[in-house]
This record gives C-alpha cells, structure tokens and sequence, in this order.
C-alpha cells in the first residue's frame, strides 16, 4: 500500500529535473527561472503557468499549483513532505492543510483530465508524483524545448483583465512576425503569458517584448505590443508607478508609430491611457476608426465591447464579446467577461453554457469563480451559490478568506431574508467598501440584492466622489498589485442585472449626470438598454 512505503523523503531545490538530494538547502520556486519539463505526454511550462497535453490543449494552472507540481516533478518519484511544499511553494510562512489539499485536489484533477501522471498521497509523510506508464525510478521529469511557435499561441493571447474590467486583449489572426524567427517564440511566450490576466502575467509579458524589441528594434507590432502592455499597466498598478509607466507606453508607441505610422497596438495604448470616465464618446469614435482598419482585430472587439458596457449598451457589447471569444478554449479572462455580457444582454440560456464551459476549464480562477457566484447569486439559484461558496476546495487560492466570508453572509442574508441577518451582511459589506474599489463595486451589487438600494446610493457616492467615506484605490488585496485609481472608476456595473434596483432609485439620475453619462447618451444619440423597451 501507499502509505506503507519505506521511502525517506527528498526535495530536489535546484533548477534542474530531479538530481539534487536530501540536505540541499531549500529555496522558493521561481517560476520564472523553472524550466519547462515533460511529464510523459504532457508539456509543463512553468514560466506560462501552462501544461500541454498530448492532443495540444492547454491548461492554465495558479501560481501556487504549478509551484507545487514543479515541486513534486523534480522529486523525481520519490516523496517531499508538507514542510518542503510550504518551504518550496508558500515561501516557509504558516498555511494550513486546507491551502495544501486545495493544490493538490486541483492537481489530481489535472491528472485525471491528462491521463499523464498521479499524485499519492503517503499518511502523516507528503506526497509523490508518479509519471504513468513508468516504472518505480524511472524519471518523472525531463527537460523538453519549448514547442514551435504556432499561430494558435497568437490567436488566444489576452491582457490583464485587471486593466480593461474583465476584458482580454486578442491579437487576431494575423501573424505577427513571420519572417523574424528569432522573436517570434518571443511574441508567442507574451501572448500565453497574457491568458492569466494577472498583474504578473503583464509584468513577464512586458519582460518577454523588452528582450523582443532589443533583438529585433525594426519590429513595429513588438513596439506597439510592449506600450500596450506598459499602458494596460499605467492604469491598472499603484499610483506612484502611474508616470513611469505612461512614460514607458508612450516611448514605444513613438517607436512603433516610426516604424509602421497608425500601428495599431500603439493606437490602442493611447486609447487606453485616455481615461475612461467622461471620455466614453471619444474612445468609441477612436476604436471605431481602428476597427475599420484592422476588421479582423478580436482585441480591438473586446476594447469596444467593454466600453459600450461601461455606458450601459450590454446587447451590442455581447455581440461584440461573442466574436471575441470564438478561440477555443477561450483565456480564463475573456471567458467570465463573455459569460457576464450575456447575463447584462438578457441571453441567460447562452450564459449559462458559457459558464459551465468556463467553470469546467478555469474551477479556480478568481474571475471565473466570482462571475459564476455571482451569476447564480442574481439569478435566483441562491442555494448553490452558497454551496460554492462553502466548498473550501473549490476557492481560488490567491484570494483573501474575508471575500468568502462576505459571499457567504450576503448569500446567506438573501437566501432567509432575516431582517438581523440582511443588517449583519450589510454592516460586513460596507466595512469592506473602504479597503478597495473591488470591494466597493461588489458592495454596490450586495446592496442591492439585500434590498437596501438606499445603501448601494451612499457606496456610489464614495466610490465616485470620495463623499462619506474613503475607498481605497488598491481593488481587492495589495498583494495582487492591481488598483482602480479614483479618477479612473469604473462604471459597468451599474448596468448590470445586479444593479436593477439602484437604477431605480431617484438618485440614479443625478448619478449618470454627474459621470458625464447623460452627456455621452446625447452627443452619441444613443440609450442605455435600461432604458429602452
């Protein structure tokens, strides 16, 4: 049996596959530093966060989970315990066994979905990887190149949806360096990096296109890739790097513009570093103007898309969303922000399948895991918004408890309707206004769906115009490095289904006056869909 095993444990610390030993110092995973490896028929590429199977579908893992397959992989078979995890992987610091299970419960999913390997586990020891197919030690990692650069790494690439709300950034079927082998991998390595839609994954992508542009300086579309990265970035990361950044986006928007005038990547950084707030007409005349050059564009769809939900135009946003989302699978990011503009548009049948799909590729991504909480929150399926809620395995990893507690008495508040247990929910919600302008948007929604709109009027007026109180610009956790700066809020929420009770609210008038709403609706002669019958 398994857990009858007389086999010591070991941990293998280095950068290679699986040749260090017992007593070797242990060191924190860089994920950036790892090598990709093989795990029999699958593809571990640990810099992407990424594993390929043998029919060439890609899986996106959290950084905690490939940190710890790595781990495992270069044990070479043999055990590595909980303290060398913890050590290797959350960096020594106290995690408890249910952070440890999560991982590794998403891990033996994994196999399951690969067929590739499993993972024992040996009672009061650790755990082992075990390649199928291969015999007790033989290797369970080895060191394989990086595949061919494809066009179907390009297709699929998106940006940090912490910079455009929930949005990807997809860089059409054009191929973009055909004749620069030398950079191609380069672009392609970006592209994949920038599934995540993390603030990290935008800072290795920008890594990747700096070295690009340093081999090739003649490359105009790796010009306007980077300073799109840089500007995703100057509106997304502290305000202290804001100028930086900027700076950064516009020096390689020039360089771009130099090599290729109208490039397309560096128009669309300078839109992006328009602020949205009360430019809303201006950037839909620009992004338009870039559609009809570049038609087959997914990213510039995506952009559009996103405004016209910012203005409360959700049916054209999800037309546009649907073609953006025609790659299979589609990234983590632009799946939830598909399924979130096809519940605002009304398609609940279509959002729903959208869901299941991206629930059944991505449990564990934070926008995934919210969009379908939320999803079946407001859609009367309450009940099983709390079962998710309460299933500790199933959460994503990189998210603060604090989040699921609030879930949890807010799903909880709506599902009995107490008059204690909606002031308790309340009461939570509104303490957690204050610490981001996340927290202040979903507090916003709660609100509302406690019935208490009154409420959700008073979190608006904190989140716009700092009345009341303060919310801070960090969104949900600093650790995440994303932020909301206070000139730039966001205003796509108050279109959504969730909000239906605060567009009632007299109150809501005034709002959209003092947003600059009102006036995007008449000089663009258009309505929001609340509006129209």
């Amino acid at each position: 049996m398994p857990d009858e095993t007389p086999i010591k444990p070991r941990y293998g610390a280095g950068e290679g596959t699986g040749d260090d030993h017992v007593g070797e110092s242990i060191q924190p995973i860089d994920l950036a530093r790892a090598p990709d490896l093989a795990l029999g028929r699958v593809l571990v590429r640990p810099s992407l966060r990424q594993v390929i199977d043998a029919d060439d579908r890609e899986t996106l893992l959290e950084p905690r989970v490939m940190q710890v397959l790595v781990a495992l992989a270069r044990a070479d078979g043999a055990i590595v315990s909980r303290d060398d995890l913890i050590t290797a992987c959350w960096s020594g610091r106290i995690v408890g066994e249910d952070a440890i299970h999560r991982v590794i419960s998403r891990l033996r999913r994994l196999a399951d979905d690969t067929r590739a390997f499993r993972i024992e586990t040996i009672t009061k020891v650790g755990y082992r990887l075990l390649v199928e197919g291969a015999g007790e030690g033989a290797s369970a990692a080895t060191l394989r190149p990086p595949p061919r650069f494809d066009r179907r790494w390009v297709v699929g690439a998106a940006v940090l949806a912490a910079a455009v709300p929930g949005a990807g950034l997809l860089l059409g079927r054009r191929w973009l360096a055909p004749a620069k082998p030398d950079i191609a991998p380069l672009i392609a390595q970006a592209a994949t990096a920038l599934q995540q839609g993390t603030a990290e994954s935008n800072d290795q992508a920008i890594g990747l296109l700096k070295r690009a542009v340093e081999l090739r300086p003649d490359h105009a579309e790796a010009w306007g890739l980077l300073a799109f990265c840089y500007a995703a970035a100057s509106q997304s990361r502290a305000p202290q790097f804001e100028a930086d950044l900027t700076t950064r986006a516009d020096e390689a928007a020039r360089r771009a513009e130099a090599l290729e005038p109208g490039e397309a990547y560096a128009r669309a950084a300078r839109i992006f570093m328009t602020p949205r707030l009360g430019q809303w007409a201006r950037n839909e005349r620009a992004l338009r103007d870039l559609l009809a050059k570049y038609p087959e564009n997914r990213f510039v769809d995506i952009m559009l898309s996103d405004l016209l939900g910012c203005v409360g135009r959700w049916r054209e946003a999800a037309t546009l969303a649907d073609s953006a989302t025609a790659v299979d699978p589609p990234p983590p990011a632009m799946a939830h922000r598909h399924v979130q503009a096809l519940w605002a548009a009304g398609r609940l049948e279509e959002a729903d399948r959208a869901m299941t799909r991206a629930f059944s590729l991505y449990p564990t991504h934070f926008g995934v895991w919210f969009t379908r909480f939320h999803l079946l929150l407001y859609t009367g399926r309450i009940r099983e918004a709390l079962a998710q809620a309460d299933n500790v395995e199933s959460r994503p990893e990189n998210v603060d408890e604090d989040n699921f507690k609030q879930a949890q008495l807010v799903a909880g508040a709506m599902l009995g309707g107490a008059p204690a247990d909606v002031d308790r929910a309340i009461a939570y919600v509104l303490a957690a206004a204050g610490q981001g302008a996340g927290h202040a948007e979903n507090a916003i929604q709660y609100a509302c769906g406690l019935g208490r709109p009154e409420t959700a009027v008073r979190i608006c007026e904190a989140y716009y115009f700092g009345k009341g109180f303060k919310v801070a610009d960090v969104r949900f956790s600093a650790r995440l490095k994303v932020y909301t700066h206070a000139n730039n809020r966001r205003t796509h929420f108050l279109f959504l289904p969730s909000t239906a009770a605060l567009r009632a609210q007299p109150a809501f008038a005034s709002l959209t006056e003092a947003l600059g709403l009102d006036a995007y609706w008449r000089e663009t002669q258009t309505r929001p869909d609340y509006q129209v019958a």
